[in-house]
């Protein structure tokens, strides 16, 4: 079983531990993620909105309609549960391979070769 590591999550410049959004019960951020396997250096580019359920409403409310595709939707921006969360996606998405823990993680997260065809 290949273990899964986190490298890495950013938001640009922000730290992520004391962030505040400017409207704290409507927002919609996007975390940069860093993905490996445990051990081996360097990872794979993900990425996951953190949105709020007021700011879905929006989006609904605007458009009559919004398809949301890797988010996690939360009350609030609170740091610790959402990298909880994304720790037990993680977690969960080992397998065997790095290939068949790919398939999992693209459920959840954007991978910076989504969609790439060579």
């Amino acid at each position: 079983m290949n273990k899964l590591d986190i490298k890495g999550i950013d938001f640009g410049s922000e730290n992520l531990e004391i962030y505040t959004p400017e409207v704290s019960g409507n927002f919609c951020v996007w975390l940069n993620l860093t993905i490996g396997l445990e051990n081996i250096d360097g990872g794979h580019l993900f990425q996951v909105g953190i949105c709020t359920t007021s700011w879905l409403e929006h989006q609904t409310l605007a458009k009559d309609f919004y398809i949301p595709r890797h988010m996690i939707i939360v009350n609030g921006f609170d740091y610790k549960l959402i990298k909880s969360t994304i720790d037990e996606i993680i977690s969960s998405a080992e397998r065997p391979t790095w290939e068949q823990s790919l398939q999992v993680l693209c459920r959840f997260f954007s991978w910076e070769y989504e969609d790439y065809q060579s």
